[in-house]
């Protein structure tokens, strides 16, 4: 019997009704003019703003019910933890967190607005930090300064692929997608489009008075403490690593609590940035 996972399916719902609604967008998107192309495509494109604020907020409920759904996950430790196969697919929804994470950051990079230009000054600064491996990494993610977001855009339509493959063509057969829940979450993003316009502001505005993506927001008030690497490398990287190792842990409550108490640190931290806006 196939395993009815509430998150799980709403979050599967959520990356079809964003994929659906980005080839829309995507296809009056110009790369080589992105802020432009952006307030095109509401002034010109036939219900244009709808379409792209139901693409920005499919792709947040998409992030949202994901981490919703790799949280309840861990009560299924005891199973997963028995066969390789299970390994196989906790190592798969570890992989899937930070490819979101990636792919909605490169959508908000893609509008190219104030906040888009200094997520990107700031996420190829982070990388080019990271010892080693930083300048190729910069090389396949960003790349904005020798290429413009030829590269970014090609990251964000690659990873929405990968994860569809992912999530669903891999993951999937353990999640039932029922009709109702789909048609639930299709509707609320749909009202959410109707009442809340996707977010652009103005480009070259002050970087120090921008505040990035709701998820990006705790690493950018550690920055203000911590030197890049530290706070915008490797303290993300805590949870990831954390959960999904979790099946090969003995010591699952250590794991449990690092995760805990990194939540309730990123918490904080994403709450005293936002103070600083009020």
């Amino acid at each position: 019997m196939l395993k009815i996972d509430r998150a799980g399916e709403l979050a599967v719902a959520a990356l079809l009704v964003s994929m659906a609604s980005g080839f829309i967008v995507a296809y009056h998107y110009d790369v080589a003019d992105p802020f432009a192309s952006s307030v095109a495509i509401e002034a010109i494109l036939p219900f244009g703003a709808f379409w792209r604020a139901l693409h920005f907020w499919a792709g947040q409920a998409f992030l949202l019910f994901l981490i919703i759904h790799s949280w309840q996950s861990i009560s299924d430790l005891p199973g997963v933890s028995r066969r390789a196969s299970g390994r196989r697919q906790w190592l798969v929804l570890s992989l899937t967190i930070p490819i979101a994470i990636i792919t909605i950051f490169t959508g908000y990079v893609l509008r190219y607005d104030g906040t888009g230009q200094a997520a990107s000054r700031i996420a190829e600064h982070l990388l080019l930090k990271i010892p080693g491996i930083g300048e190729g990494l910069d090389r396949f993610l960003m790349a904005i300064t020798d290429d413009g977001l030829s590269r970014v855009y090609v990251v964000h339509v690659l990873f929405s692929v990968v994860l569809w493959w992912l999530g669903t063509w891999y993951h999937t057969h353990r999640v039932i997608l029922r009709r109702r829940p789909f048609l639930g979450l299709l509707m609320g993003c749909i009202a959410m489009a109707i009442l809340f316009h996707a977010p652009i502001d103005l480009p070259d505005r002050n970087v120090g008075l921008i505040q990035g993506p709701w998820f990006f927001l705790g690493i950018q008030e550690l920055l203000r403490h911590l030197p890049p690497l530290e706070a915008g490398i490797l303290y993300p990287l805590i949870p990831v690593v954390a959960f999904a190792a979790l099946p090969w842990t003995g010591k699952r409550k250590v794991a449990n609590w690092i995760l805990i108490v990194w939540l309730l640190t990123y918490c904080g931290l994403s709450l005293a940035e936002c103070l600083k806006s009020l």
